[in-house]
């Protein structure tokens, strides 16, 4: 039965391109892809027509009871975006993902979190989510000419371009209005349950000394060349990186490929800007350093402005995503 579909469905998209022959569309052209989601359309929803004036189809949905989107919310959602024969192309479902045989330990599936400004989304599913709420559910056939847009979604949508027609299938677990107050608060919470501190630099980051030297012979010259070890996790506790061959081991994250030698950084602790930018680290990361002595441990925390922000950084960290890292100054030189 699936073969005569298939066979079918290769017919009629034969003939519709046959029939638009003055055309003459390139194989990969937005109007072939038209064609074959048409045409997908009429043999599995002959019923479902375009939804609003986007061209995307909305084939099952569950609007929620929970929060409603505002203008400004971020929301958090678990998805699945699959090609129009049902294969699986994304996904940051986990029990999927172990079944698909695609797990990896270092990747993210607590949800990724869509931001609802224009130009993020496609239009077509920033139009449907709009009507939606936390909990909320559906299923989207969204057409390769209904999204195009700039955005930057985590694993789903890793480029500025969608190059085929796919199906969404996606649950809104979180309407979150303010992301930096949602994050400070999960922070906040986080640190005190396994620091039993509240211990702060500045706003957005949380820092304390695991282990710490009071010589002041110890203290870090400016320009020094600084060795440190590190482990970056999530606030879900999964490590997405490590210098310590033996801590990645333990994690599963070792690669064969990689170096496990301590990141050597020139400390500039009168610039902050300048440590960052010349050792290539993201904001807490300096910040945290340049709090510590030659020998010392410490943990930090700090939120996605001072990490990846909106971007994320693929595969492993999420967009919006807060990092902690535990970090060891191994030696000074």
């Amino acid at each position: 039965m699936k073969r005569n579909k298939t066979l079918f469905l290769s017919l009629l998209l034969m003939a519709a391109l046959t029939a638009s022959c003055a055309i003459e569309p390139a194989e990969d052209s937005d109007i072939s892809y038209d064609h074959i989601m048409s045409a997908w359309m009429r043999i599995n929803h002959p019923d479902v027509k375009p939804y609003g004036s986007t061209g995307a189809y909305v084939l099952a949905m569950e609007k929620g009871e929970g929060l409603s989107i505002g203008d400004s919310a971020y929301i958090r959602v678990h998805y699945t975006k699959r090609t129009l024969d049902g294969a699986i192309a994304e996904t940051n479902v986990r029990q999927l993902s172990e079944q698909l045989g695609t797990y990896a330990v270092s990747s993210n599936y607590d949800g990724n979190t869509w931001r609802m400004t224009q130009g993020y989304l496609p239009a077509a599913l920033e139009e449907i989510i709009r009507t939606m709420r936390s909990g909320g559910s559906a299923t989207v056939a969204l057409p390769k000419t209904a999204s195009g847009h700039d955005y930057s979604m985590y694993d789903a949508f890793t480029s500025t371009e969608e190059s085929n027609n796919y199906l969404i299938d996606f649950t809104i677990d979180t309407v979150i209005n303010d992301i930096i107050q949602y994050q400070d608060q999960e922070m906040r919470s986080w640190f005190r349950t396994h620091y039993d501190s509240e211990a702060t630099i500045e706003d957005h980051l949380f820092f304390k000394k695991l282990e710490e030297n009071t010589a002041d012979t110890d203290t870090i010259s400016e320009g020094a060349t600084v060795v440190v070890r590190y482990i970056g996790r999530l606030m879900n506790g999964v490590v997405f990186d490590t210098n310590i061959a033996d801590s990645a081991k333990f994690y599963r994250i070792y690669s064969g490929d990689k170096s496990y030698e301590g990141l050597e950084v020139t400390y500039y602790k009168s610039d902050e800007s300048k440590f960052e930018s010349e050792n290539s680290v993201v904001p807490g990361f300096g910040k945290a350093v340049l709090q510590m002595k030659n020998g010392e441990k410490a943990v930090t925390l700090f939120n996605s402005e001072l990490g990846y922000g909106e971007d994320g950084k693929n595969p492993s960290i999420p967009e919006y995503s807060p990092l902690s890292f535990w970090l060891y100054i191994e030696s000074v030189q």
